[in-house]
């Protein structure tokens, strides 16, 4: 069908609205039946040096009338992190497409890329103590602008593997980072009372359950990935070993406690099970041999164990919401036999590093606990260089009838999964959808061979994976468009 377009309007300053306790007498606001998902914020607060001091020495409460100030009112473009002005043009969009959403998942890398870098390039103060400030108020504006967006959905983050103080990929979250976090986005989190212990458990790993309004008999289950991710337990600061095992102690009692309670479980995290298809063309195009090429996005020391703890409570998991790509992809977790465990939603991202700012919104049916569709709405304007009011967000597609299915859950994903490797206009579809319809985003032949990414579509360990591209060796290797994530 035709984009339809719509004017990006300046986001209006939202004053704090205060939740209306359940004894006032007043009758809660009926269900929406709708949310949102959005990754990889990426947001940059030092676009504008010269506002960065000013920032540092005043509240996060106060940021938004310090950025009002700055001469910088174009969108941060291709290439950059998410600026003040896409921010703001982003919000006004998802609030304009859903304007009281029940939930919204927020699966993680909400801070910057080399955030110490350029915090120390920018600020006169750039000793360590300023710089971790710094980032804590940083995330606590992000959770306060969302806050304000939609005060009345349940606003669930995860961290993302940027997510942290150490300015780096290789380190993960610490104890002050962890409690500072948790505090900021505890009420959001805990909007409607199901998540009483959210500050508790976040603060010691990351990592925390909830109720949440999809799935009356379902949990969400918040992970924190760093320390399963390949990228960190091979170069992290010491200590990256236990967290991941305490994690994975922590999930299996969480599903054990599920299946006893007959609920069932949807994951949020960040780095996805599964394989890293655009490394892996890279290492392919340098030459080097298709099994070693493959990179999977977690380690082999947690992937082998999560692989089977998934396999034993597929009663008990429903779905999966991760990101770390930036592109707009899926994900089917199968058993050893091929049969689907879970359905995997990776969201674009906000930020342009690699692709066109896109988010996703989605309609759900509580009776059943599934979102019955999605759509994708990205920013089309952005080679204009637009401001936060003359971007324009256009819609890009519905997953129900682009891929044929009647609802964006598990047997949605596989159908979908089925008809873009088996059927061409599918195939086309996935590969222009995947960088939200960036052309740059992706080699200028598209994603070539496509069956590096058709395999990481379903298969989501080294064996398959390599079992089904590996033994194909007609279809070659080709680079990939994608860089750092």
């Amino acid at each position: 069908m035709p984009a339809r377009r719509v004017a990006c309007f300046a986001v209006v300053m939202l004053a704090p609205v205060l939740m209306v306790a359940c004894d006032s007498g007043e009758a809660a606001a009926p269900p929406s039946r709708t949310g949102l998902f959005l990754s990889d914020i990426h947001f940059n607060p030092l676009a504008d040096t010269t506002i960065v001091d000013r920032l540092a020495q005043a509240p996060a409460s106060q940021w938004d009338s310090i950025f009002a100030t700055s001469g910088q009112t174009a969108c941060a473009t291709y290439q950059a992190d998410t600026n003040f002005a896409l921010l703001q043009s982003a919000l006004a969009a998802m609030q304009q497409r859903v304007p009281n959403p029940d939930i919204v998942f927020v699966s993680g890398d909400l801070l910057m890329h080399l955030f110490q870098k350029y915090f120390d390039a920018a600020a006169t103060d750039h000793s360590q103590p300023a710089y971790e400030a710094f980032v804590d108020k940083t995330e606590q504006y992000l959770a306060m602008k969302l806050a304000q967006t939609f005060p009345n959905a349940q606003i669930v983050p995860t961290l993302g593997d940027w997510d942290t103080a150490g300015g780096t990929t290789a380190s993960y979250a610490g104890p002050g980072f962890l409690s500072s976090f948790a505090s900021a986005w505890n009420d959001a989190v805990d909007r409607h009372g199901g998540a009483p212990d959210f500050q508790a458990t976040f603060s010691t790993g990351g990592y925390y359950s909830t109720t949440f309004p999809i799935d009356p008999r379902g949990r969400l289950i918040g992970l924190y990935t760093q320390p399963w991710a390949a990228e960190c337990t091979s170069g992290c600061a010491p200590g990256a070993g236990t967290l991941g095992t305490a994690e994975l102690e922590w999930l299996t009692t969480q599903l054990a406690q599920a299946r006893s309670q007959g609920l069932r479980v949807w994951l949020l995290g960040h780095i996805p099970p599964g394989i890293d298809a655009n490394t892996t063309s890279q290492n392919l195009a340098k030459g080097t041999s298709c099994s070693a090429a493959i990179t999977p996005f977690w380690a082999d020391a947690y992937s082998s164990q999560l692989a089977a703890l998934f396999t034993e409570y597929r009663d008990v998991l429903a779905f999966g919401i991760f990101a770390h790509e930036h592109y707009d992809d899926l994900r089917l977790v199968r058993d050893s036999s091929g049969t689907p465990v879970f359905g995997v939603k990776l969201p674009p991202s906000i930020t342009p590093l690699h692709n066109n700012p896109a988010f996703v919104q989605f309609r759900y049916d509580p009776a059943v606990g599934v979102i019955t569709d999605t759509t994708t709405w990205y920013l089309n304007n952005l080679s204009s260089s637009p401001t936060a009011t003359s971007a324009l967000w256009a819609e890009e597609y519905s997953f129900d009838a682009t891929y044929q299915q009647s609802a964006f859950d598990t047997t949605g994903v596989a159908g979908a999964v089925a008809r873009i490797v088996g059927q061409a206009d599918a195939q086309s579809s996935y590969v222009k959808f995947y960088p939200s319809l960036d052309p740059a985003g992706v080699p200028s032949g598209g994603l070539v061979p496509f069956l590096a990414w058709a395999c990481a579509l379903d298969h989501t360990t080294v064996a398959d994976y390599s079992a089904c591209y590996c033994s194909n060796p007609g279809d070659g290797p080709a680079a990939s468009g994608a860089g750092s994530l």
